[in-house]
Order: structure tokens, then C-alpha cells, then sequence
């Protein structure tokens, strides 16, 4: 089955219940959920209540897998291997995002540059890399609702030819911290060109 995946800290800014919900109502398993962050052993007291968040909203239904903090290398393996890379039988799956807001998004980007469509929200900075509809799904509601709806939405997208090629090159030429330096410094040279009147 395809893969839903979202990586990030058990925390409630980060919508992992939303997401569980979302999986739940909106597919009808088909579709499996790795969730990758937080402590699974000895969880803090935020993500114990996240965790116990987590098992309501999920009920008995099969396909749910925690994981669980992993290494950025571990990550970058998953993410391969939703996106169909490392296993071609495996169908493309969806990075999911199920927070209300995110600033950047260093994890939607590097799911991006996998290869993988991704749902993100479209309040801070993903609504500045994502193309909805074309590489992703923007959510504006941080509903379950609206989760589950962007996950169907993104689901048909990874499959289109040139999809994935063209997000991971994309990403290479525009999101790298070397790309994104270059393009900062003519902002810097323009604000200090305004500062000193040059």
C-alpha cells in the first residue's frame, strides 16, 4: 500500500492527531500512516498527550505505524522509499504536514526533493514553494476535514508523469541553503544600498 508519512515532534503545533483523523475518515485502508517524531519510551508529558491523542483518534484501525525519533539519514531512507525509489512495486505515497501553520518546512522540502506530493498548510512558507495542484495540496483549514481531502487530492497527483523529477529539480535549484543565500543576497545588497543611500 502507499505510504502517508509525517515526520515532526509530538507535539500539538504539529497537528500528528489531526493527521491520524485525518487517515482514519478519509481512506478506506488503503493507505498505510508512519508518523517519525518524539519520544515512544519515555515520552514527555506534551507527548504523552499527544501519544494518547494519537490511539483515540486511530481506534482499531490497521495501518498506523510510529517510529518514533529517527535519524536525518533514517529519514531521508523513509522518504525514498514512500516516494517508490528504493522499492518500484511500492506505489508513490503523500508526505502529509498537519499543522496550522509552518514557517519554513524543512521536512515538506526535503519530502519534496524525495520525490514525494506533499499536503502543507497554506499559511507561512509553504505557500511560497508548493504549487497546488501540481506538486502538492494546499490546506487553508487545519481541519481533519480538510486534511482528508488534500490526501485524496494528493494521492491522484503522484502518479503524473514528470511530477517527481521536476519538484526534486526544482527544489535542487531553488531551496538548497545555497541557492536560497544567493538569492537573499541581492535583498541584503538593496536594503543596504537604501541604508547608506548608495
Amino acid at each position: 500500500l502507499p505510504l502517508l508519512i509525517s515526520v515532526g515532534r509530538l507535539h500539538p503545533v504539529k497537528g500528528m492527531e489531526r493527521v491520524v483523523e485525518a487517515w482514519r475518515q478519509g481512506s478506506s485502508g488503503d493507505v498505510n500512516l508512519v508518523i517519525v517524531g518524539g519520544d515512544l519510551d519515555a515520552p514527555s508529558p506534551v507527548e504523552a498527550a499527544v501519544l494518547a491523542g494519537i490511539a483515540d483518534r486511530a481506534g482499531e484501525r490497521d495501518g498506523l505505524v510510529l517510529l518514533g525519533h529517527r535519524s536525518h539519514r533514517e529519514v531521508a531512507t523513509l522518504l525514498e522509499v514512500a516516494a517508490g525509489h528504493a522499492t518500484p512495486a511500492l506505489p508513490c505515497g503523500v508526505y502529509v504536514a498537519g499543522s496550522a501553520k509552518e514557517e519554513f518546512g524543512l521536512a515538506i522540502v526535503e519530502a519534496l526533493a524525495a520525490g514525494l506530493p506533499v499536503v502543507a498548510p497554506a499559511a507561512g512558507g509553504p505557500a511560497t514553494y508548493v504549487r497546488d495542484g501540481v506538486d502538492g495540496v494546499l490546506v487553508a483549514e487545519p481541519t481533519a476535514d480538510a486534511l482528508a481531502t488534500a490526501i485524496q487530492r494528493c494521492l491522484a497527483l503522484a502518479p503524473v508523469p514528470g511530477r517527481a523529477a521536476a519538484a526534486s529539480t526544482r527544489v535542487a535549484a531553488e531551496l538548497t541553503i545555497e541557492a536560497m543565500a544567493i538569492a537573499l543576497r541581492s535583498v541584503y545588497r538593496d536594503l543596504v544600498a537604501l541604508g547608506t543611500g548608495a
